[in-house]
């Protein structure tokens, strides 16, 4: 391995990462892994590509064995990126050129053939990102020749084997999250200067925090959801109108829903702006919002399992005698870092035990006339005892 020049984390680390992955793939009796999708790729390699906003194009796959050899398959045109953000050693590249003058393929299919071949990956069990988990990033007619190619080759998916091995943060991991969150707080503290009620529109708010959030230092920001009053509450993951003027009616809520990113990690967040403040008729979901997120916080720790969390939120509700009022009965986020969903799933009945420094997003909505859809959100790491918050409370109203 070697540090490139833009490597976001020093070689050590990489070498920590693919060694506990090499040991999962053991535990787990798979010979090799197949990772196509960014969080894998980048996690592993340092991988770092703007094509990866590409429905089509793949920047790079990894291909690994439980004993640590691999490889990464990738366009010609993409080798001298590869070399200057991956750790990797220019030998263990395979790229393919459709002239034929470069690489060792004219197309990806044949690449990927001849790298499984050329490293001896031709028969055992090859994990992939096969499920809602994480998915493939692969054309499924170029994943069904491949299949096709290697007869002796048992194609299984590994999206939660993969999950875990993104799921544990290291100390800089942490550290570059928790400063996704502050970019977070800092753009949320703009828009709450420029938010002036009955006079800016949604998109409006959008631009202003999104603006706050590259100045920041995001190095971009998830594309955001940003809903004015209890009607527009209801539209999940609506985008902002440039229509729809905020209302200066007390109690308007405006939820915006985003994420700043640092080092290629994104720390979600969702803020709640009320508009002279929360009204009588809404402080009855406010407070059970405000209680079933307490509660499902307080339920994280090292040991405990990710379905706990989510069962906790949901006790809460139905104690209050509330029940019909959960919007996310049997769920309450998940991990966070390479996306918006980063295993594991905080998933009623879930059995997967929860490890310290793992980074989670705790979130609980209730659903009331008052407020349409409320949604309260806290990032937290997961430590022995507990749970710490990545940066700050952020589950409180802001009013403005």
């Amino acid at each position: 391995m070697r540090q490139s020049p833009m490597l976001e984390y020093p070689v050590a680390e990489f070498e920590q990462r693919k060694t506990a992955a090499a040991a999962r793939m053991k535990e787990l009796g798979l010979d090799y892994i197949m990772g196509s999708s960014k969080a894998v790729v980048c996690h592993l390699t340092g991988l770092r590509s703007v094509a990866w906003k590409s429905k089509l194009s793949t920047p790079g796959l990894v291909l690994m064995n439980s004993e640590g050899t691999w490889g990464v398959v990738g366009s010609f045109s993409a080798l001298d990126t590869a070399l200057y953000t991956t750790c990797l050693d220019k030998e263990d590249f395979y790229f393919f050129e459709a002239s034929g003058r470069f690489g060792v393929g004219l197309n990806y299919l044949e690449a990927i053939c001849y790298t499984l071949r050329h490293l001896g990956f031709t028969k055992g069990r090859i994990g992939c990102e096969l499920s809602s988990g994480i998915h493939l990033h692969m054309d499924l007619g170029m994943f069904h020749a491949l299949r096709q190619e290697f007869p002796e080759l048992e194609f299984v998916d590994a999206s939660y084997a993969l999950w875990d091995i993104l799921a544990e943060k290291s100390s800089l991991q942490i550290k570059n999250l928790r400063a996704a969150e502050a970019i977070n707080q800092a753009a949320l503290r703009e828009g709450e200067k420029v938010l002036v009620p009955g006079e800016i529109t949604e998109m409006c708010l959008y631009k202003a925090i999104a603006r706050a959030g590259y100045l920041a230092g995001s190095e971009h920001f998830t594309y955001m959801s940003v809903l004015a009053g209890p009607e527009r509450a209801l539209c999940a993951d609506c985008p902002p109108s440039e229509h729809v003027v905020i209302p200066s009616t007390p109690g308007t809520v405006v939820r915006v829903e985003g994420g700043g990113v640092r080092r290629e990690l994104n720390a979600p967040f969702t803020a709640n702006y009320v508009v002279g403040g929360i009204q009588p008729e809404q402080q009855e979901a406010w407070n059970l919002a405000e209680n079933m997120l307490e509660s499902a916080v307080n339920a994280v720790k090292a040991g405990a399992t990710a379905g706990s969390v989510a069962e906790a939120a949901d006790r809460c509700a139905a104690a209050a005698g509330k029940d019909s009022w959960n919007a996310s009965r049997g769920f309450a986020g998940s991990g966070i870092g390479w996306g918006r969903e980063d295993g594991p799933l905080l998933q009623a009945g879930n059995p997967y035990v929860l490890r310290e420094n793992m980074v989670l997003t705790v979130a609980v909505a209730v659903r009331h006339p008052s407020v349409g859809e409320l949604i309260l959100r806290q990032n937290v790491v997961v430590n022995a005892s507990g749970a710490d918050c990545l940066a700050g409370s952020t589950g409180k109203p802001i009013i403005v």
